[in-house]
């Protein structure tokens, strides 16, 4: 999934690294470089780059940022109570990564887009849903379930 950058800094090793709109990092220049970005040198060039976009390799394989906190929750939901719009094609905001929690029962979820996938949930198999991402949930029979949503902090960085 191609991501925004928001933001830059510097890791350990002094090597750029792009904050991205999901909350993952993704490193934008190494010793040696395994791509050229000459942007990456200069304050003004990663300025320049704020707003482009990077492939999220993390965001496909459907990974919560290691940093990600929950911040709210759903009520319990069950087969009865459902609401409509997650049964229909919907989206987090940006930033904002879900997970769905299945205490009993399964759930049908389908994550829409470019790369459609279709998962059956249950209590040991939680769904990741990535920001932005066009989804919807699909009822199996008895089910208990919430919705998690959590964000990764955006510490202070400079660009």
């Amino acid at each position: 999934m191609d991501r925004p950058i928001i933001g830059f800094f510097q890791d350990e090793a002094g090597d750029w690294v792009a904050r991205l709109s999901c909350g993952h990092r993704q490193h934008v220049r190494h010793q040696p470089p395994f791509v050229e970005r000459p942007w990456t040198e200069t304050a003004q060039g990663r300025e320049s780059f704020l707003g482009e976009t990077l492939a999220c390799a993390a965001c496909d394989r459907l990974e919560l940022p290691d940093d990600a906190v929950r911040y709210k929750s759903t009520p319990l939901f069950t087969e009865w109570t459902i609401p409509k719009v997650l049964r229909r094609e919907h989206r987090t905001k940006a930033g904002v990564w879900g997970r769905i929690v299945i205490l009993e029962g399964t759930l049908l979820y389908d994550l829409l887009g470019p790369n459609p996938r279709t998962s059956t949930l249950d209590a040991d198999t939680p769904g990741i849903i990535p920001p932005e991402a066009p989804h919807l949930v699909e009822k199996q029979g008895r089910v208990i379930f919430r919705v998690d949503f959590l964000s990764a902090p955006d510490p202070a960085s400079g660009v």
